[in-house]
């Protein structure tokens, strides 16, 4: 099963297990119900917005120069966890630093996405 499926196929069982929480709880109140939904649709979107970043591969490569004049060094490849307004994503992007400067870099970088 690919990583599309998998979602696809988790999304579909947490639906259907509050589904099962609807059915047996029939005296909720509509409050119970908007919360039980806000709360899964806030889990599905994290998973749905990481498996898309996911899918978008780990980062570009640093193009150009740091702004102090100096080469982006790649250091390999590091998870971060990024405020979304789905909620606190995980993410795994390639990382660069500047000998000259020591500033660090997650393509796409600043203004695109970090």
């Amino acid at each position: 099963m690919g990583q599309s499926e998998a979602i696809v196929a988790e999304i579909k069982r947490s639906a259907e297990e509050l589904l099962r929480w609807v059915k047996e709880h029939p005296n909720c109140t509509l409050r119970d119900l908007e919360e039980r939904i806000q709360e899964w649709k806030n889990q599905a979107g994290v998973q749905l917005l990481e498996a898309s970043v996911a899918m978008q591969g780990t980062g570009r490569w640093a193009e150009g120069a740091c702004v102090c004049g100096g080469q982006w060094v790649f250091q390999g490849y590091r998870e971060r966890q990024v405020m979304t307004s789905q909620g606190v994503i995980r993410l795994k992007r390639a990382y660069f630093t500047c000998p000259r400067c020591g500033r660090g870099f997650f393509p796409p970088g600043p203004g695109e996405g970090d």
